[in-house]
Order: C-alpha cells, then structure tokens, then sequence
C-alpha cells in the first residue's frame, strides 16, 4: 500500500488538475466541529455549515467546497479554567481517585460503547455514508503517558503526555466526497448510550469532535466559469 503522504499528495494533484483553467486553488484546511457529550445520549448531529467560530471550531462557508481526505471522529477534554482542549482517539479515564497517567478523563469505561456505534452522513435528503463503523476511529497509541512516585510511594501526575500524531488519529476516506456550501450536509453519530454516565474528572468538560483532514476551495461553489459548468458537479466519486 502507498505511504499516507503520497496518496494525499496524489490528490491534492488532481484537485489541481480538475482546477485547471479555473481561477481556483485548493488549500490544506479542515473542517472541526464540536458538541458536548451528554449524559444517555446516542445521537449526535453535526450540521458541516453551523457551529465554527474560526478560531477552535471550523465549519463551511456557502460559497465554498471542501474535499476530505481524512476523517476522525474525536473525543475532546475541556478544561475549565483555562479552555485547554486535548484530543483523544480513545477514552481517557481519570477518576480522581485512583492514579492515572491522564490528567483528567472519564470516571469510568461507559463511554467506550461509543465505538460500537456507527455514523451516518446525508446529503440534503440522500444517503452519502450508510453504516461507517466507529470502530475505525478508535486508536490508542503504543507509548502512553505516565505518573511518578514521590518519596511516600504516592502517584504524583507531572503531566507527561503520551505519543500524539494526529496522522494516527484520523481514518482515510477512500471514496472522493465533495462539499458544497450550497448543500445541505449532516453527519450522524449513533450508539446505544441508554441509561449511561458520561462523567468527567471534576473542573472538566467533554465534547464530540468531528474532524476532518482535506483541501478547502474559496469559493468553489459558486464558481461558472467561462464554460458556465462547476468543477464540482458530483457529490460523491472516485479519486
């Protein structure tokens, strides 16, 4: 199989040849979306146009197409008093109780039932992505972090932080989506969470994040041309 970087280099390649002519030019951005995880909630919807302020959450402007390369769907620690976020690709536990090498996390495992879910993408009323197992995006990194004893044998948390590579964390999409502000773009995360806890190390908060790894074009949905035809005509395709 080709190295990750060679395949996105190949299709940043024909974004600049399916461009050609055009006043156009793809970019490297993403699109990162958040919601708060909720206490027996299965469901989570992420509306691609609605929710980015610009600085830590992005969504998509009307007049511009983003092609995906890359896809997560990510779980994220807020912590309160100052807004430090942290990525996981997997659930974090921190009890507050017992030691832990993370310095915060959830109380407990329920959370894990997340990756037996599945995600569900809708362009305006059609079915884009059916059935994408959540197990793909669960991935937990071979060197963690750590704590250390102090001289009464008590776990101390220096905040020594384990492997991180967002690389690792996001899953390639194999087939060529193209999203235009123009459409109607939700995607859904559903898991049985009936009658299940979600709670976090105290002073903490969590999130849902969907990230996605592509190449952005201003104004790409709005583009005619002189041939009056849009680069962008079809939704879904092959690289």
């Amino acid at each position: 199989m080709k190295d990750i970087k060679m395949i996105l280099k190949d299709r940043y390649d024909k974004v600049i040849d399916q461009l050609a002519g055009t006043d156009l030019w793809p970019s490297q951005s993403k699109l990162r979306l958040a919601l708060p995880i909720k206490d027996g909630k299965g469901q989570y919807i992420f509306n691609l146009k609605e929710g980015g302020d610009g600085v830590s959450t992005f969504a998509l402007d009307r007049n511009d197409v983003f092609i995906p390369t890359m896809f997560g769907m990510l779980i994220e620690l807020v912590k309160k008093a100052t807004g430090e976020k942290t990525l996981y690709s997997f659930v974090p536990q921190n009890d507050g109780v017992n030691p832990s090498v993370f310095e915060a996390g959830f109380v407990d495992g329920q959370m894990n039932k997340i990756y037996s879910g599945h995600v569900q993408w809708l362009l305006d009323n059609q079915v884009m992505m059916p059935a994408f197992p959540m197990e793909k995006f669960h991935y937990v990194p071979e060197t963690q972090g750590a704590f250390v004893l102090n001289s009464s044998d008590e776990a101390v948390q220096e905040g020594i932080q384990l492997e991180r590579n967002l690389d690792d964390m996001l899953t390639l999409l194999y087939p060529k989506y193209v999203i235009a502000g123009t459409r109607e773009h939700k995607i859904y995360v559903n898991f049985d969470a009936a009658g299940n806890t979600f709670g976090v190390t105290e002073g903490y908060t969590a999130n849902l994040v969907l990230y996605m790894d592509g190449f952005l074009v201003k104004g790409g949905s709005e583009y005619k041309g002189g041939s009056g035809i849009n680069p962008f005509g079809q939704a879904v395709g092959q690289w």
